[in-house]
């Protein structure tokens, strides 16, 4: 564990715009708490321990800035910030990579903070397939049948070659740099499909089994059973 160390330096974007919508809920599903501690403290904390990041950007919502700064700014070092996002979540992206200067060879990583359970793991391998191959993301395995639906019509897909995509997600300043430069023409879902629209293919990184997005209420009471199963594995390995 943690043997592997990168040869730039590593900038962590920290997507924290939601506005509780889906969680049908008074505040944002981030500030909700998961045995005692904020689901954003879950996240930040995960990448303050792994202790590779050159500097964290969490970039919020324009309304609840101050609630971030009064969570996290006890945890923040010096090179960290806050910054306001944009009305989507890449806009917030954006947002995020205008607030630093990298280099050809760092790496930046776009994670959602509503993702508690990522592993020091999970974390050295995407950042190593980042560097080596560009762009790279989590993605855990599918071990289900899978069906299409059309006009009342199914059609079974090969489950062996679908995955589930994950956050964190990578990519190397260069590649960043190079689709920066070009307009989309059309809004990209995540960082995968904005690389993918500029003909760059992203390596799959297999995610732990725990890696759980807290969108509905249903989740939070999941994510309660989770975290001590997600400690106790993530013990084991280290």
């Amino acid at each position: 564990m943690n043997s592997w160390f990168p040869s730039g330096n590593i900038y962590l974007l920290l997507l924290s715009g939601g506005t509780g919508s889906r969680m049908r809920s008074d505040i944002p599903k981030q500030f909700l708490e998961l045995n005692g501690k904020s689901i954003l403290l879950h996240s930040l904390e995960i990448f303050l321990d792994w202790g590779k990041t050159k500097s964290i950007v969490l970039v919020s919502h324009k309304d609840y800035i101050l609630n971030s700064e009064t969570l996290c700014s006890p945890l923040l070092r010096e090179r960290d910030r806050i910054v306001e996002g944009g009305d989507t979540r890449h806009g917030s992206t954006l947002a995020g990579i205008h607030s630093i200067q990298f280099s050809a060879n760092d790496i930046i990583l776009i994670h959602d903070a509503a993702r508690p359970f990522v592993s020091p793991d999970d974390l050295d391998r995407l950042s190593s397939a980042t560097e080596k191959f560009g762009v790279a993301t989590l993605a855990s395995r599918n071990h289900e049948t899978v069906l299409e639906e059309e006009n009342n019509s199914l059609k079974f897909l090969n489950r062996e070659k679908i995955w589930f995509m994950k956050t964190p997600q990578g990519i190397r300043g260069d590649i960043l740099k190079k689709i920066l430069e070009k307009q989309s023409t059309t809004e990209p879902t995540d960082l995968c499909t904005w690389a993918q629209g500029e003909g760059i293919v992203s390596r799959l990184v297999e995610s732990n089994p725990y890696n759980l997005k807290i969108t509905e209420k249903s989740d939070l009471a999941l994510a309660e059973a989770i975290l001590p199963l997600f400690q106790n594995w993530k013990n084991e390995i280290i």
